[in-house]
């Protein structure tokens, strides 16, 4: 028996030696690789992981550092906060680098961006998580200005940009700049977002969302930020408070534009921006319109030639939000898809079983069916093809303007409704009921009618 246990031990032995013999194996074969392939499979690694291949055995230990256009980045759910010194170890050029910025380690994001500058880093992405309760801001440092060879950058949540060195040239070779709730501190802070937009000859791409261009705590009006980019195709300008941001020319090449300026109502400003955009593709249009009393784009005398896909948002209890749909097709006369989204009020929201069942009183005032009427012509819906409602109740002037909208569109061939309530109630398929008994201008017409959440259509 000993004799046999001993053979059997003697057995396993060489085994396991093969085992060890072929992990090594397998290291060397992808070490031998030519250096072009090996660096294109380590680039696909997030950052964090791509240096720990340093622990594999003594031949990877450095091998991770010599890899050129390298895009940093890190893995989902990863709360690894990379550090600076590690980033001077990569070989130039850094691609990109994407870091999701958590408090308390707002400061690190100014020591990366010195090792990114002389990295001659391409695509910064920047997100500071800021809790909504915290006042708290990162701080993006000088050498943010020393990235002279970026074409893509993001800066996301908090943070603020310090004033740029004298004679700063901007960043020539940006072709995308997108800004969320970023703060230009300083006097000045307007000229130098302007700046930034002007230098970038060939920007294709612009979000502005939240940013503000000076301190707003001294009562002084905002300073103008003429915005100039010839070749700009894609637009997102928001705000919530005017910031003094404002289109100073028409975009010839623009596709795409986002725009939400309710702080602008009522100015010559407002219905401006629009006819700098009027060569654009899709528009979308997002306003306030619960707080509205007039028709904001009632002003526009022109026409969206090459507008193929409107967006908007409305309140079907009010007769100016209804009349924004009108005037933006009648000036839109080859617009093919509308999208509408229905805005909710707070009573809405906390009252919407009782709104489903039918046990409360319509919120929306009574629309004057005529007056609307006598403000449409036949051909304004000539050539829309899909429409789509999202957040409808079943209200009567929810259910008037789906079934007008359903009598005038000849060409129409989808027309999606989604209801704002989580669950089927009497109202609801009432209104179903309704519609699907609806004359339609356009036999083709497929309807869609589903619930807030739910796949399920009939």
């Amino acid at each position: 028996m000993a004799s046999a246990s001993s053979s059997s031990r003697i057995r396993r032995r060489p085994a396991k030696a093969q085992a060890l013999e072929a992990q090594g194996a397998g290291q060397d074969l992808l070490m031998s690789l030519p250096p072009e392939m090996l660096d294109n499979i380590l680039r696909r690694l997030p950052f964090d992981k791509l240096v720990r291949t340093c622990c594999l055995n003594p031949a990877w230990h450095q091998r991770w550092e010599s890899i050129p256009n390298l895009d940093v980045w890190f893995s989902v759910g990863s709360n690894a906060v990379p550090d600076a010194r590690v980033l001077w170890r990569c070989a130039a050029p850094v691609r990109s680098f994407t870091a999701r910025v958590r408090m308390p380690h707002f400061y690190l994001a100014a020591r990366w961006l010195q090792a990114l500058a002389h990295k001659r880093v391409e695509k910064l992405i920047l997100k500071f998580d800021n809790p909504w309760f915290s006042r708290s801001a990162g701080i993006l440092g000088p050498a943010l200005f020393a990235c002279r060879e970026l074409t893509h950058l993001e800066l996301f949540g908090y943070c603020h940009l310090p004033r740029a060195p004298h004679g700063f040239g901007g960043f020539p070779n940006l072709v995308t700049l997108l800004l969320s709730h970023v703060a230009f501190p300083f006097s000045g802070g307007a000229a130098q977002l302007e700046h930034l937009i002007s230098s970038a000859v060939d920007l294709t791409e612009l979000s502005l969302n939240d940013v503000k261009t000076s301190h707003f705590d001294d009562g002084a009006p905002a300073q103008r930020c003429a915005i100039r980019a010839p070749k700009l195709r894609v637009l997102k300008l928001i705000m919530f408070f005017d910031n003094g941001c404002r289109l100073s020319e028409e975009f010839p090449l623009l596709e795409e534009a986002i725009i939400s300026i309710d702080d602008l109502f009522w100015t010559p400003d407002y219905i401006n921006t629009f006819r700098r955009i009027r060569n654009v593709k899709r528009l979308l249009i997002e306003t306030d319109s619960i707080q509205i009393n007039e028709n904001p784009l009632q002003g526009i005398s022109w026409k969206f030639q090459n507008l193929k896909v409107g967006h908007l948002s409305a309140n079907f209890g009010k007769l100016p939000s209804i009349m924004s749909i009108f005037s933006l097709m009648r000036s839109a006369p080859h617009i093919e898809e509308l999208h509408i989204e229905v805005e909710i009020t707070k009573r809405d929201d906390e009252n919407d079983q009782d709104f489903a069942n039918g046990e409360i009183d319509d919120p929306d005032d009574a629309i004057d069916e005529d007056i609307i009427k006598a403000e449409i012509s036949d051909d304004l819906f000539a050539n829309l093809k899909h429409i789509s409602l999202d957040g409808i109740k079943c209200l009567p002037n929810d259910i008037w303007f789906m079934k007008f909208v359903l009598s005038k569109t000849r060409l129409l061939e989808s027309f999606i409704v989604t209801f704002g309530y989580r669950q089927i109630s009497k109202s609801y398929l009432d209104a179903c009921t309704e519609l699907a008994m609806c004359p339609k201008a356009s036999p083709q017409a497929k309807l869609m009618v589903r619930l807030r959440d739910e796949p399920d259509s009939i």
